[in-house]
């Protein structure tokens, strides 16, 4: 690109797009059915797979998934994974940014022949409540859940990936909250609408460099049993097809997200039940 007096613009090395003149005579390689391609990142004996933010729903959704494809994949204790021998659990406190840093070197440490090249955060703090009655203390952990516990998981995963010098992908999930704050969740929108505006940047940043990164906007209620029991839905029954979230469905975004072809990245998606109001 260049300017009116001739001269090359070297503002931003995205504007200066020399890459393309680079030309390459080797084929491009096979496309395959959707679905049956590996992980972006490092190859399936080493590739590893790690979530932070594992509960009951989505998150024991995801880090199953991956298991059942042959990743090894690491979590908190609380994960229980059918395909036991391919993961691992280890300890983290979501609003310490100590204990963040300190679970992703330990991963690394724990598979030192491996490498970290799909990395999920899934954690956020929700609280609701009138905008009067919320305090500063609420307002402080929902922006350590979803925006500093967010940095600090990124930075340090993204200090693995470049190390291991193959790429690899981040993946962030959001809510509806990042772009239209509900009444009452004023915290929770805060953190999220914070979460989604730094994942444009850092995929900017990452993106060159072979890292994926996307940002999956949640919007629905999920169906789980304490959300059919506070609902006072009768035991043993479920919510209709597509009123609601089903985290083993929603969790194949995830790979789906990770397997994309760096031709062809997705920056963002939202997932929602067909009959939600939006």
């Amino acid at each position: 690109m260049s300017n009116k007096g001739g001269k090359k613009d070297k503002s931003s090395p995205r504007q200066n797009r020399t890459d393309l003149f680079k030309p390459d005579f080797s084929p491009h390689k096979p496309v395959h059915p959707l679905g049956c391609d590996p992980l972006h990142g490092p190859s399936l004996p080493k590739h590893i797979v790690i979530i932070l933010g594992v509960g009951p729903g989505l998150g024991i959704s995801i880090a199953q998934v991956f298991a059942s494809r042959g990743y090894i994949t690491a979590s908190s204790p609380e994960a229980k994974i059918d395909c036991e021998k391919l993961s691992a659990a280890f300890a983290c406190d979501a609003l310490n940014n100590e204990s963040i840093a300190s679970a992703v070197q330990e991963v690394a440490a724990h598979w030192k022949d491996k490498k970290i090249g799909t990395a999920c955060y899934n954690a956020s703090i929700r609280k609701r409540g009138p905008f009067l009655e919320q305090r500063l203390d609420q307002i402080k952990e929902a922006v350590q859940g979803s925006i500093l516990g967010r940095f600090s998981f990124a930075q340090a995963v993204l200090r693995q990936m470049e190390k291991g010098g193959e790429g690899g992908s981040l993946l962030v999930t959001g809510a509806t909250s990042s772009t239209r704050g509900r009444e009452g969740f004023a915290g929770f929108a805060a953190s999220k609408s914070g979460l989604r505006a730094m994942c444009p940047s850092i995929a900017r940043e990452y993106g060159p460099k072979s890292i994926h990164v996307a940002h999956v906007i949640v919007d629905g209620l999920f169906e789980s049993d304490t959300v059919l029991e506070y609902l006072g839905m009768p035991k043993g029954s479920r919510f209709p097809d597509g009123s609601a979230l089903l985290p083993p469905q929603m969790a194949k975004t995830w790979p789906f997200l990770a397997q994309q072809h760096q031709s062809n990245w997705t920056f963002e998606m939202d997932l929602r039940p067909a009959r939600e109001h939006w």
